[in-house]
C-alpha cells in the first residue's frame, strides 16, 4: 500500500484494495511477498524488459556501423551495477537481478558486435556525418 497522500497515491491503493479481495488463496504468497505485485519491487523490473526488448531488436535488425558504442557501453555498465544492487537491498530481488543481467548481456553485445565492425571495416567506412563535411579531394 502506498502511503502517500496524493491522488496517484489514492488510485493505486484503491486498485490495489479491489484486487486483493478477488486473489485466490493459491497465489497469496506471491501476492503478500515483500517483492510482490504490490510494490515497486516488481513493477520496476516489469518495466525495464521493455529495454531489453529495445536491445533485442537492435541486435536483430540494427547495423553495427550505426550502433552507438556508448550508449550501448552505458546502458551495459547499468546492468551491470543494478545487478550487483539487486542482491544487496532488502529484499533481494530476483527479478531485478534477471532483468538487469539480460540488459548487461545484450547491450555488452551490442557493444562488441559494433567494435568488431569498426576494427574489419575501418578502413573501407566512409561516414557522411551531416555536420561536417566530407573533405575535398585536394584537403587530405
Amino acid at each position: 500500500m502506498s502511503k502517500g497522500r496524493g491522488p496517484l497515491s489514492a488510485l493505486y491503493n484503491a486498485v490495489i484494495n479491489s484486487v486483493d479481495v478477488m486473489v485466490p488463496q493459491v497465489a497469496r504468497p506471491f501476492w503478500e511477498s515483500p517483492a510482490g505485485p504490490k510494490t515497486v519491487f516488481f513493477w520496476a523490473p516489469l518495466g525495464k524488459w521493455t529495454l531489453v526488448l529495445a536491445g533485442l531488436g537492435d541486435l536483430l535488425n540494427r547495423h553495427p556501423q550505426v550502433v552507438s558504442v556508448n550508449q550501448s557501453s552505458i546502458l551495459a555498465l547499468t546492468g551491470l551495477i543494478w545487478s550487483r544492487y539487486s542482491v544487496v537491498i532488502t529484499p533481494k530481488n530476483y527479478s531485478l537481478l534477471a532483468v538487469n543481467f539480460v540488459v548487461f548481456l545484450t547491450q555488452g553485445w551490442l557493444v562488441v558486435k559494433a567494435l568488431k565492425w569498426r576494427r574489419d571495416n575501418a578502413k573501407n567506412a566512409v561516414f557522411n556525418h551531416p555536420y561536417f563535411p566530407r573533405p575535398r579531394r585536394g584537403d587530405y
